[in-house]
């Protein structure tokens, strides 16, 4: 049928209706989703995910989370014994202390269950001093709250399961570096951790 006796209106007309037609029928599969469901995003570990190998600190007696190699690899003398002095300003949790031969120098583990890493990054403006790290293949966090350069002291707290953080605390008198102990002490300590049953 020829509309208005134009013949060019009458097949635009139609390609148009057919255009219209296949744009929805795609429109509509688009929207079904088909039947398969979309695949997860995988979020990288540290970032609120499960912790994938987790391991636990808490099977350990607390001043064998440091072995002695690496207590002296950082300078400490190789035992640790549980510091029966105040505790941590941010954590209740019983703690070992490692001390330099000269005293200068500490290092104090703890184990954190009231908390993950997720809090530290949701909550990384309280810290002036913050980066994320990871340490032996498990997420952690340099969060303190004083310049460590300046202060002398630096917290590293690492994730080995979901609620279970490592809190390192080192300190150190002639100020070099309190970050390094910190980490190079966890170094140590992560692949001597038992595998979470």
């Amino acid at each position: 049928m020829i509309e208005n006796g134009n013949p060019t209106m009458s097949l635009l007309k139609r390609v148009s209706t057919f255009t219209i037609a296949a744009l929805m029928v795609v429109f509509m599969a688009a929207c079904s989703g088909g039947d398969k469901p979309p695949e997860p995003t995988p979020q990288p570990q540290g970032s609120g995910s499960k912790i994938s190998n987790p391991k636990d600190a808490l099977s350990v007696e607390l001043c064998s989370l440091l072995p002695p190699e690496g207590a002296s690899a950082v300078g400490l003398d190789p035992a640790g014994e549980i510091d029966d002095g105040p505790k941590l300003s941010d954590d209740a949790a019983e703690t070992c202390l490692w001390k330099s031969p000269d005293g200068h120098d500490s290092l104090r583990f703890s184990v954190l269950t009231d908390r993950s890493i997720k809090d530290y990054h949701d909550n990384k403006s309280q810290y002036s001093d913050y980066q994320e790290l990871t340490i032996g293949g498990y997420p952690a966090v340099r969060a303190n709250k004083a310049d460590p350069a300046q202060s002398g002291s630096c917290s590293i707290f690492l994730a080995v399961a979901d609620r279970q953080v490592v809190h390192a605390y080192a300190a150190q008198a002639s100020i070099t570096d309190p970050c390094a102990i910190s980490q190079k002490a966890l170094e140590s300590s992560v692949p001597t951790l038992p595998a979470a049953k």
